[in-house]
């Protein structure tokens, strides 16, 4: 078996809000930066985009190649609830198959900006469409508040949205505000395969890969990545890199209105609030689970401007689940870190990721050390101190889950706390 690190959830040019960089042979130049080895094409069903895949790609050895990376045509369809769900096909015949399924219920299946598709039709019968095409089928983004699968007002569970197809939903994409500590809280959703994507929108070495899953399989190609999806003759998920959850927008729970976040503590006292926070106070577990059911049915309003809270990620996981999070024996590591530019920034106290000097260091690291997945996962932190020792002691930091966080909310991304700004 072979090491592969795969990022299977992006977008082309032809979704809304994205770079007009996003080309095929952009993203392949900037996976061979990053260090993976395979990428979903997103928006496979989108006719330009698929002329513009045959166009760059070549078949070699079962794969879809574009500079020795390897392509698994993808694309990310919402349906007629406004829940996304991420589909990986085999091959150009099976997206050709699923375009034709799909056309007599999609609106825009054929238009420019028609790279997530919608269709009108629920989740079951969308996912029989793609087994059919002998296609994999999953949420997307699962937890984030809006148009996922597991957001206030929908589902709890996989099987009430998938119904007779949900013992053919073999994976679950956790999106930037989850990870798995988050989404084990849910006992369901324990047998599936996590799966960590950037959901990238630029080709650009901040966005693509900056989450990615390691797969321990043979080949990279589509039959392969089945059977590593599904655990089957030993091919497996082996690691799942990404942000904290902290650093997504949606991680804690906000006011609807003002975006405040709340933040939950022991000490009795009333609900108060600064510029950035909501403070409420819960005694024991059984007292956050009522609190927590009272934000979902909007009893809760904002001590500043007395608009109903919401849920974030977090304790919208607690809430469906058992409030405790217990991982299978199945389940790989999880890595929380950044992109590598994110820190190198952060180690120089740079703002912009884009002045010349991030790029300057973020280049001398990758000459002498490789690609960005070898830096993030295995480079000794000796070496990389031997080039800057406070980017050593960031990534350090990281694999040794030491990093200190201000939590992310209301659509506020959270920030890192660096070790050399720790009280």
């Amino acid at each position: 078996m072979a090491e592969f690190d795969a990022d299977l959830h992006i977008h082309s040019l032809h979704s809304i809000g994205v770079s007009k960089s996003m080309t095929i042979p952009n993203l392949a130049s900037g996976a061979k930066r990053k260090g993976l080895d395979i990428l979903g094409t997103g928006d496979a069903t989108q006719p330009q985009w698929l002329k513009h895949l045959r166009t760059h790609m070549k078949h070699e050895e079962d794969a879809l190649t574009c500079d020795s990376v390897s392509f698994i045509p993808t694309v990310e369809i919402e349906d007629e609830e406004s829940i996304h769900h991420l589909v990986l096909l085999r091959d150009f015949e099976s997206v050709a198959q699923l375009r034709e399924s799909l056309r007599q219920f999609s609106p825009n299946l054929d238009h420019e900006w028609g790279g997530r598709p919608r269709v009108n039709v629920d989740a079951e019968e969308l996912a029989g469409v793609v087994r059919d095409c002998e296609g994999l089928i999953g949420p997307a983004h699962a937890f984030t508040p809006y148009r996922a699968i597991f957001r206030e007002g929908k589902y709890t569970s996989i099987q009430a949205c998938y119904g007779e197809e949900s013992p053919h939903v073999h994976f679950l994409e956790l999106g930037l505000s989850a990870d798995t500590e988050v989404a084990d809280c849910i006992p369901e959703l324990r047998s599936l395969t996590f799966l960590t994507c950037s959901d990238a929108h630029s080709p650009f070495l901040d966005k693509i890969g900056r989450e990615f899953v390691r797969f321990s399989m043979n080949a990279p190609t589509f039959d392969e990545l089945k059977m590593a999806i599904l655990r089957k003759k030993g091919r497996k998920p082996i690691l799942n890199v990404g942000f904290h959850p902290q650093l997504g927008k949606y991680y804690l729970s906000f006011c609807s209105k003002c975006r405040r976040t709340l933040v939950i503590g022991e000490e009795e006292g009333p609900p108060e609030y600064d510029d950035f926070n909501i403070y409420m106070s819960c005694k024991d577990r059984a007292e956050r689970t009522r609190l927590l059911q009272d934000i979902h049915h909007r009893m809760i309003k904002c001590p500043s401007d007395g608009k109903p809270l919401r849920l974030g990620v977090r304790d919208r996981a607690m809430m469906i689940g058992e409030g405790a999070s217990v991982s299978p024996g199945h389940r790989p590591p999880y890595l929380h870190i950044p992109p590598l530019l994110d820190m190198v920034a952060i180690s120089l106290g740079v703002k912009s990721k884009a002045s010349k000097s991030v790029r300057n260091l973020y280049s001398s690291i990758r000459e002498s050390f490789g690609p960005e997945t070898t830096v993030l996962t295995t480079t000794s932190l000796s070496e990389i101190s031997s080039v800057n020792s406070k980017l050593a002691r960031i990534v350090g930091a990281y694999r040794n889950k030491t990093v200190g966080y201000v939590p992310g909310g209301g659509g506020r991304y959270g920030t890192i706390i660096a070790p050399w700004e720790e009280a």
